[in-house]
């Protein structure tokens, strides 16, 4: 690297292009900040070119969990996180719900089970309540005011959907069993919205939206964000370290490996941000090791990595004597209840759980999830049946354990030569609690809605891991402030759901846009006195 390129200091240094990331590269450049990403997958020029309407082609953007050392029942590898500038919004499924007020003070209203670290987050609802409108702005969310909502929120900027037939079924059978249902507010064009073409339905949009109906925010964010001139993003770029200055609490510099060249690289930061995902994020603080901090970057109180937590989740599939072609259309929450949330025996369980319909390609998932224990004919007659099913899913609320971790592992080195990451889940009383109602609620929807055979998920698989580099007032109990600040140092951030203090039992993407949101703005109005000195 020449002497030259080496000199030059960017005010921010974001490390991962995906949810969290491009709000920060959007934000920041508008306040006339120069920012660099860093993107460990590729970048998509040409959505209309580069995706498919493909059900493998979603595979190549989605972040490979095979290289992590797993132990505990609780990690299966399931593919929820996002590879390439866009990151998880490229293979999303847009549910665009906001967290209940009750879900940021869980322990003082629910308690602290026994076994959990259940602590309430250390903002407020009404905090983070005007950056949840904004993001719903950005993101172009279609939907109506829900029986769960205040009727005195602002509208969404799209109007909802009309239900699919396999969503008049499964509202017919939830009224038959006295449970509330509405559209799902989704991050899909209802209408065309800010240059993005209206949804065609055509069922594959964790593949990539080819037309960019459904919010991708490489598209959304970041293509302003490059007309800025202040933005440039390095793809093929992992982040392997964090270093700091020697005489401040403060980085000054972040390592990467270019996977194109396997050249090493160095980049120097004002702030640096990293809002990669919560498995790679507390693994990069870990492997940022030094004298001063030898224990991992901001690890003073060994929190970093720990209170890891995800949805406890499960599919149903009801056959129905029916074709209601639930290949197509946008995959998720067409029709939802938020009924069940809350829990309704709190001696039983803490939490709650939604229950969301899904529609589109998704033939692999079922094949390996509520069919996994159906081979030969068995298997290929409920394949069959597939244009007559309902789907559904609930995502159920996982609780925080200290021992329910991400560290790393000295001894394994990835091919860029740093320590691989080691996964330690294991599902909690509480957690199966939960799943175990869900089941048998999901179970008793299908059936009222027709169907004359169902098919669940036998045990939980996870969903939308979080909450590695917690939020919190107490150092001893967090790792960053509500900003997302790191504790003891000045000048470095953490973005997404990694900074979750609780999971909520609704999908997390607005929420950890929200957070970005709130954070962008703390940063550009105090940036000038974060951005300390440079040493050499």
């Amino acid at each position: 690297m020449s002497k030259k390129t080496w000199k030059k200091t960017w005010d921010v240094v974001v490390i991962g292009a995906g949810a969290a990331g491009s709000v920060f590269a959007h934000e920041l450049t508008g306040a006339g900040l120069k920012v660099l990403l860093l993107e460990a997958g590729r970048r998509y020029d040409n959505h209309r070119d580069q995706f498919a309407e493909n059900e493998l082609a979603m595979w190549e953007r989605v972040w490979d969990n095979s290289s992590y050392a797993v132990s505990g029942d609780g990690f299966t590898g399931a593919p929820n996180l996002g590879r390439g500038v866009g990151g998880g919004t490229l293979v999303w499924t847009s549910v665009s719900l906001r967290f209940f007020e009750r879900d940021f003070r869980m322990r003082t209203l629910s308690g602290r089970p026994a076994g959990t670290t259940v602590e309430d987050w250390p903002l407020r609802f009404e905090d983070i309540e005007p950056y949840y409108e904004k993001a719903e702005r950005q993101m172009g969310v279609s939907g109506a005011i829900t029986p769960w909502d205040s009727p005195a929120r602002q509208a969404l900027p799209n109007p909802p959907f009309g239900y699919y037939r396999s969503g008049v079924l499964l509202e017919q059978g939830m009224n038959r069993l006295g449970i509330r249902s509405a559209p799902g507010p989704v991050a899909v064009n209802s209408r065309r919205y800010r240059g993005r073409d209206q949804c065609l339905h055509c069922g594959f949009c964790r593949s990539g939206c080819r037309i960019d109906a459904k919010y991708q925010s490489d598209k959304a964010l970041l293509e302003s964000a490059f007309k800025t001139g202040r933005l440039e993003i390095r793809t093929d770029a992992v982040a392997t370290k964090i270093e700091t200055a020697k005489k401040r609490a403060a980085a000054n510099t972040v390592v990467y490996y270019d996977t194109a060249s396997a050249t090493q690289r160095r980049v120097r930061a004002k702030v640096v941000i990293a809002a990669n995902n919560p498995i790679e994020i507390p693994r990069l603080f870990l492997n940022s090791a030094d004298e001063r901090q030898p224990r991992g970057l901001g690890n003073h109180h060994d929190q970093v990595g720990r209170n890891f937590f995800c949805h406890p989740s499960l599919v149903g599939v009801g056959v129905t004597s029916e074709c209601v072609n639930g290949g197509v259309g946008y995959n998720m929450g067409n029709i939802l209840t938020l009924d069940y949330c809350a829990s309704r025996d709190p001696g039983r369980y803490v939490g709650g759980f939604s229950l969301q319909s899904l529609n589109g390609a998704g033939a692999g998932v079922l094949a390996v999830d509520p069919y996994r224990n159906l081979w030969g004919s068995q298997l290929k007659e409920a394949m069959r049946s597939y244009n007559n099913s309902l789907f559904v899913v609930a995502f159920c609320e996982g609780m925080p354990s200290y021992d329910n971790r991400i560290t790393v592992d000295a001894s394994r080195m990835d091919a860029y030569g740093a320590p691989i990451a080691k996964i330690h889940y294991q599902f909690h009383a509480n957690d199966r609690a939960v799943f175990a109602n869900a089941s048998a609620v999901s179970r008793d929807v299908l059936r009222a809605a027709g169907a004359h055979a169902v098919f669940l998920t036998d045990s939980p698989f996870e969903a939308h891991p979080s909450g590695t580099m917690r939020m919190g007032l107490d150092e001893r109990t967090s790792v960053t402030d509500s900003y997302g600040r790191v504790h003891g140092l000045t000048n470095v951030y953490v973005g997404g759901a990694a900074l979750f203090v609780t999971s909520s039992s609704v999908n997390p993407t607005l929420t950890l846009h929200a957070l970005a949101l709130r954070t962008a703005k703390h940063l550009k109005e105090n940036f000038h006195h974060l951005a300390v000195g440079m040493e050499e």
